[in-house]
């Protein structure tokens, strides 16, 4: 219970402090555990800058996150807060302001399924959405969890509850019953070096499965010190179903630097 109490007020606070900060990133859930199991308490930081100004045209990026991991003394239960922001824009102009919070519940069923619950709420400019907010529940296996090669297997149903405003400033409202399902694996780097990281989420509406979203985050990391990593991320994003006038598809490359503690 204190454990419980300790996460939501920590989740609260980071909130706050970055729902007054004009930035935000989408970041994929996946990325930010913390697959050790000897670790109890974990917190990782991300920050990441780029400005350029070429022809009088100035285009500045800032993005950051925050992720906190909890453990009860039993390694059964697992508490995992995120809060991501990004920021970017020309001149005067704002390009993207977006943000996501995310609190997820995961409890040891045996040794290879975990049952998972979450809720997030979302705000993305550059894909129209003015608030997605979610809550799911449902079961994570593990296909293999060597020290090197790790491999996981997640069918959660996922209810959606949305706003967007397309190009020409009309706003829709949606509530959706979702499948989300997805796999992921992590492979880690001879000596230490880094580590790649891919999971591909899958997620159809369940009256209407061609309305769907399919996702994909792959991350080549690489170990600076025990503490800092350099990190490059490739994200495709696609959405089958989006806003008028906001593309099907759209891919990000970021890299940035991953302190741990």
């Amino acid at each position: 219970m204190k454990l419980l109490i300790y996460s939501t007020k920590l989740l609260v606070i980071l909130a706050l402090f970055y729902y007054n900060s004009t930035y935000s990133q989408l970041v994929n859930i996946e990325s930010q555990r913390i697959q050790t199991d000897s670790i109890r308490f974990v917190i990782n930081g991300d920050l990441s800058y780029s400005s350029q100004k070429n022809n009088n045209e100035k285009f500045s990026v800032f993005g950051a996150s925050f992720t906190s991991q909890i453990k009860t003394k039993s390694l059964k239960d697992i508490f995992l807060l995120l809060v991501s922001a990004d920021y970017s824009k020309v001149n005067d102009y704002d390009l993207s302001n977006s943000l996501l919070m995310h609190y997820r519940y995961n409890r040891k069923l045996s040794n290879y399924i975990r049952l998972e619950a979450f809720v997030q709420y979302q705000n993305n400019k550059l894909i129209g959405v003015d608030y997605r907010e979610l809550i799911g529940i449902g079961p994570r296996i593990k296909i293999t969890g060597k020290r090197d090669l790790k491999l996981y297997y997640g069918l959660l149903y996922m209810y959606e509850n949305e706003k967007t405003i397309n190009e020409n400033n009309i706003i829709c409202y949606s509530s959706l019953n979702r499948i989300s399902t997805y796999i992921s694996g992590s492979l880690k780097i001879a000596k230490d070096i880094g580590e790649f990281n891919t999971v591909t989420y899958y997620q159809p509406c369940l009256n209407d499965f061609n309305n769907y979203r399919l996702n994909n985050q792959s991350s080549l990391i690489f170990t600076l010190t025990p503490h800092v990593k350099f990190t490059n991320t490739l994200t495709i994003l696609y959405d089958e179903s989006p806003p008028i006038g906001i593309s099907k598809s759209n891919t990000s490359f970021t890299n940035g630097i991953k302190i741990s503690y």
